[in-house]
């Protein structure tokens, strides 16, 4: 007999209870197991012995900086999905968050019925996934291997969080294409195209800075003021 494959752990280091009962709920449904920390201490101890492979941050844990905090994750694995949460959307936090390495920044100030759902089909997007479709080349030496969610530039490796992965295979699967801000908010973020540009500006500026190490400081993709971004395949 195999033995069961485990679930992923999630960890959802915040107060509010209904978010932990309702979108952890339906994470749960979809294969994942749920840890649930309320302060700063239980958090950090979290992180350090039970590893989870992604993580819901509030901006409003007790006992702890939350900045300080989404820093030294990122130092630490900028690959792990993290997610930062606060009940209602705040510009300056969202352009912050997002500038210290968060994946997303999701408010859940909507009803019950529009608002969990939402902020858990946001953290499920930034989950590694299982394709069935197998790897291709695409133009000028860049492979993208959607089945083993890996990425290649010349033959060199590329180390991508999983929404970096989708961002760059979205971009390089259309070379020399303009591709807007709304088109890749739909596109790999799921959301509608007149949301939030903040979150694509930085999901792109790290993606430049892996492709860069990779490459010797070539990236291939170039912003198209005021539009979107455009990608050139990398020599």
């Amino acid at each position: 007999m195999q033995p069961t494959a485990a679930r992923p752990l999630l960890l959802f280091a915040l107060r509010d209870a209904r978010v932990v009962d309702l979108v952890g709920g339906m994470l749960r449904d979809l294969g994942h197991d749920i840890l649930h920390t309320t302060d700063g201490p239980a958090t950090r101890r979290a992180l350090r012995e039970r590893r989870p492979q992604g993580v819901l941050l509030s901006l409003e844990l007790p006992r702890c900086d939350p900045w300080q905090l989404l820093t030294e994750l990122r130092a630490h694995d900028d690959r792990l999905p993290v997610v930062v949460t606060a009940p209602v959307y705040v510009e300056i936090e969202a352009a912050r968050a997002y500038r210290l390495g968060a994946d997303d920044y999701v408010t859940y100030s909507l009803s019950r019925e529009q608002g969990f759902p939402r902020l858990a089909a946001r953290f499920r997007r930034l989950l590694p996934r299982r394709e069935a479709s197998s790897g291709h080349a695409a133009p000028e030496r860049v492979v993208v291997d959607r089945a083993g969610h890996t990425a290649t530039v010349g033959g060199a490796p590329l180390d991508l969080s999983p929404l970096e992965f989708d961002l760059f295979a979205t971009l390089a699967a259309r070379p020399e294409q303009v591709l807007s801000h709304g088109q890749l908010l739909r596109e790999v973020w799921g959301e509608r195209e007149d949301g939030d540009p903040v979150r694509v500006k930085y999901t792109v500026l790290r993606l430049r800075r892996k492709i860069a190490a990779a490459t010797g400081g070539r990236t291939g993709i170039s912003t198209v003021r005021g539009i979107g971004y455009r990608y050139h395949p990398v020599d």
